[in-house]
């Protein structure tokens, strides 16, 4: 069959290289033409009789200055995608064609540059140009198969290929599988492919693969089963290092099993493993977590005895664990000390001193912490202005905070989302609702885009401020633009249109929600049935309150103190009494409102029969 060729980077955007099996199994390519610089395929016919002469541009790159290109990319990956491309068509053309190991390196600069998916797909234009594959590119496109969900079943059937193809797949194979497992959150497959490998004699993992699996089962939150790992590693003869060790505690840490953590650095100690300022650093994050000053202060104590000197990270933490108590005084003096051992705060630093005094309303603190980054040389960045105009923001002094977000502009900053959703938030808690659509102008004109959060606050605002109208319109652009899918936006909206007397059109978006895909949750079965006791329909409310019991929504305190109000306005008091059974049985409490309105009712001169034998079972 004869066949032309197409560029590669041509492939990517037509067709994604997705040829058939067949395709992939036939070797007899000819080469026919090429077009500019670039090689060309097709499985369509060639039109031509006669094949043209390929055309060498005059940019050619020798064959020796194209193997050091590669190399040298393989260790830091490309400028631009296209230069790889680029670089592969070259590749392609060069008679006989470069060894196996040059390809690999570019594969191996795509995995720098984080380009996994067109790794992948050159590998499968690999494999239908039968260039050859060694273990070295099979793992290195398993790799990049293990970077998402969607493709890691096709890296087992690489390996499946490897094997097929004679190839003995090694610890880095199964360590990249494994590793892929627990990254993509699939500890029990994970563990249990590491089992079926040492039952077989697959491979004898040394302390690299069980650190990839502990680490891996302890970022996906698996920390029990890391440690059971980890306490079966020297049965099997495979002795942790401290890289095991500090995995583990950091990970108790985070749990808070902090008492467990100590043992185990007390185990590394007596075992004579030695640990270093990472497991240190691990260690006082999690006491300070938990407030433990003197267990912080002893482990200080002790670096100094092993002669590990505190970090910038060690004394950032510090700073951090203080200010989030208060205690910025404190903090100021680790920064204090910090700069006498020689150890120079950095803009993280004096961000979390910033939004210490800010968080104690000492504003005036906070700029000067500002002041003095930019005399010892460290450039503010845009979280270290949003610290200042958050502080300000809370304070309610919000033209303060605006001249900040000038100022970021006018530096050259460009204010990110948060920035911005934190100025529109203070603007609607004052009010000045017309200033905040102002601000959200200027945040779509400079082409950034609202996130969920904000988009939350927006509405929120708007609805609270008694701007339903405008409500309803920005929910409506939100809509058309496709960011409405977030059952929080709708309740939210239902919320207000109930307060403002709309519960014909807040009734409406609460049936339409299934159709959109959503499902309301309690709070949002709340807001409406609070809505309809308050318009007098008490049945419909009820209907729906029998709804969510038969649903996986069930009711909660907040459900049932609703019903018991909406039925007492209502003059419901036989459902009230009811109602106020069914809540006792499932361990609720009357709220504030709810017994208020009880305590009333029992004390009101009412000859109403419904009312005394309501009187009566509560005397009862």
């Amino acid at each position: 069959m004869k066949m032309t060729f197409t560029p590669f980077k041509s492939m990517l955007s037509c067709r994604f290289l997705a040829h058939s099996s067949a395709a992939a199994s036939s070797c007899s390519l000819s080469l026919f033409q090429f077009d500019s610089h670039f090689l060309f395929f097709s499985t369509n016919p060639n039109p031509n009789p006669k094949p043209k002469a390929p055309f060498v541009p005059s940019s050619w790159i020798p064959h020796l200055q194209l193997q050091q290109l590669l190399y040298d990319k393989s260790k830091a990956g490309f400028d631009k995608l296209e230069d790889a491309l680029v670089v592969f068509d070259k590749m392609l053309r060069m008679k006989p064609l470069l060894p196996v190991l040059k390809f690999n390196q570019l594969l191996a600069a795509l995995v720098r540059m984080k380009e996994y998916s067109v790794a992948v797909s050159m590998f499968r234009e690999f494999r239908v140009l039968c260039i050859p594959a060694d273990t070295f590119t099979f793992n290195t496109v398993i790799k990049c198969c293990c970077h998402f969900n969607s493709t890691l079943d096709y890296a087992f059937s690489l390996l499946s290929g490897m094997i097929k193809r004679g190839l003995v797949p090694n610890v880095v194979t199964y360590n990249t599988l494994i590793k892929g497992l627990l990254s993509q959150d699939r500890p029990v497959e994970a563990e249990h492919l590491f089992k079926k490998l040492i039952k077989f004699n697959e491979i004898q993992p040394d302390v690299v693969t069980y650190n990839t699996i502990v680490d891996g089962l302890c970022k996906t939150s698996n920390t029990s089963m890391a440690v059971d790992l980890f306490r079966s590693m020297e049965k099997k003869g495979c002795k942790p290092n401290t890289i095991t060790y500090t995995t583990i505690i950091d990970s108790l840490c985070k749990d808070r099993h902090v008492d467990h953590a100590l043992g185990l650095m007390s185990e590394m100690n007596h075992k004579g493993i030695s640990p270093d300022v990472i497991t240190y650093n691990r260690l006082i994050q999690g006491l300070c977590h938990l407030n433990r000053w003197k267990d912080t202060a002893r482990l200080l104590s002790e670096m100094g005895f092993m002669k590990i000197s505190p970090d910038l990270h060690t004394y950032n933490i510090l700073v951090d664990a203080y200010c989030k108590i208060g205690m910025t005084n404190d903090a100021k003096h680790v920064v204090e000390t910090m700069i006498q051992k020689g150890v120079f705060p950095d803009v993280v630093t004096y961000n979390t001193l910033m939004d210490g005094f800010c968080l104690t309303g000492r504003m005036d603190r906070a700029l000067e912490v500002l002041y003095t980054m930019r005399s010892n040389g460290i450039v503010p960045d845009c979280y270290s202005f949003t610290i200042l105009i958050n502080g300000y923001c809370k304070r309610q002094k919000v033209d303060k905070a605006i001249d900040l977000l000038k100022q970021m502009s006018a530096e050259g900053l460009k204010p990110e989302v948060e920035t911005y959703k934190t100025i529109i938030h203070g603007l609607f808690q004052i009010g000045r609702h017309g200033e905040a659509w102002n601000i959200l102008h200027e945040f779509l004109c400079n082409g950034d885009k609202l996130n969920i959060v904000t988009c939350r606050i927006l509405l929120d605002g708007l609805c609270k401020n008694q701007h339903i109208d405008e409500a309803i319109s920005f929910f409506g652009l939100m809509e058309c633009n496709g960011q409405i899918h977030d059952i929080q936006l709708y309740t939210i909206l239902i919320d207000g249109l109930c307060k403002n007397r709309k519960l014909d059109m807040a009734r409406n978006i609460f049936n339409n929600l299934a159709s959109r895909g959503l499902q309301p949750d309690v709070v949002t079965h709340n807001i409406l049935i609070r809505g309809l006791c308050q318009e007098g329909l008490y049945e419909e409310a009820k209907e729906l309150l029998s709804k969510m019991e038969v649903s996986s929504c069930l009711p909660n305190d907040v459900t049932y103190n609703t019903i018991i109000r909406g039925s007492l306005v209502n003059k419901k008091y036989e459902d009230a009494l009811v109602w106020i059974q069914n809540m006792r049985a499932h361990r609720f409490s009357a709220d504030a409102s709810t017994t208020s309105m009880v305590i009333d009712l029992l004390s009101a001169e009412e000859r109403d029969p419904s009312v005394l034998a309501f009187r009566k079972w509560f005397s009862q």
